[in-house]
């Protein structure tokens, strides 16, 4: 056991490649505080690992066989706090701290180790909860297919659809992803983004048109084509946090 005062921080290296694994294991020896509880050199094992020893933190590689480190992170029932380690460029990898705790570049830099584990010491954060995303942030859009870099504030609406979400940005693009729509409702900012019922997010900066139709409505966004159709109460919560009035209901809202 460690003398160190600081708390005990329980970790897992996720990397295919051995001597990278060895390389961070040798890093994190020089500080007694941390504990490597287990190692993964693929997605599978990693997941499994994951399960049975329940880690603070896990170090994980972005491009793995069986499945890349986001694929990774959306199958754990239970997501612990995660570092990756990649060997992206400092501008792609940025977007990635909306989704995790940090990340590391490769080769590995001592210093900048040391200044990720004493944030995450002092973050007090929860187990595994990501960041909550703020209005200058980029967000990462991992479909599948591609992982997608896109600004909070272009992003116009998101819908559910049983398992999965559309996310649909004012460029007229549309992102599928699975996904639950409570995750994102809890970590982007309310005061942009309206909850107007169980499977509708929209950014209130890219509201064009509210039509009434009876006791309900239809909501056109920047970028959307097709309208979202609110009923009685989503459309009374849509009027109540827009502030709009009975003589607004047929006027443009930007």
């Amino acid at each position: 056991m460690s003398n160190d005062p600081r708390p005990e921080i329980r970790t897992v290296i996720v990397d295919d490649e051995r001597l990278a694994r060895q390389n961070l294991r040798d890093l994190l020896s020089g500080h007694p505080y941390v504990h490597v509880i287990g190692e993964a050199a693929d997605a599978a094992a990693a997941r499994e690992t994951i399960a049975r020893e329940r880690p603070d933190l896990v170090f994980l590689d972005v491009r793995m066989p069986g499945g890349s480190g986001f694929d990774l992170l959306d199958r754990l029932e239970e997501r612990p706090s995660v570092i990756f380690v990649t060997a992206y460029d400092e501008f792609a990898v940025g977007a990635f701290t909306s989704d995790v705790f940090d990340y590391l570049l490769k080769p590995v830099d001592p210093e900048r180790l040391n200044l990720s584990l004493e944030r995450f010491l002092s973050s007090g954060r929860d187990r595994g909860q990501p960041s909550a995303i703020t209005q200058g942030d980029r967000v990462c859009l991992n479909t599948g297919k591609k992982v997608v870099f896109i600004e909070l504030m272009k992003i116009a609406a998101i819908m559910s659809e049983k398992n999965y979400i559309r996310i649909f940005s004012v460029n007229g693009e549309c992102f599928v992803m699975r996904s639950p729509l409570k995750e994102w409702k809890r970590r982007f900012p309310s005061d942009i983004f309206m909850a107007l019922d169980r499977s509708l997010l929209v950014n209130r900066h890219h509201i064009r048109l509210l039509r009434k139709k009876n006791r309900n409505g239809d909501i056109y966004m920047e970028g959307i084509e097709k309208p979202f159709h609110l009923g009685r109460i989503a459309l009374q919560r849509f009027k109540t946090l827009m502030g709009v009035t009975e003589r607004q209901e047929c006027k443009s809202l930007s």
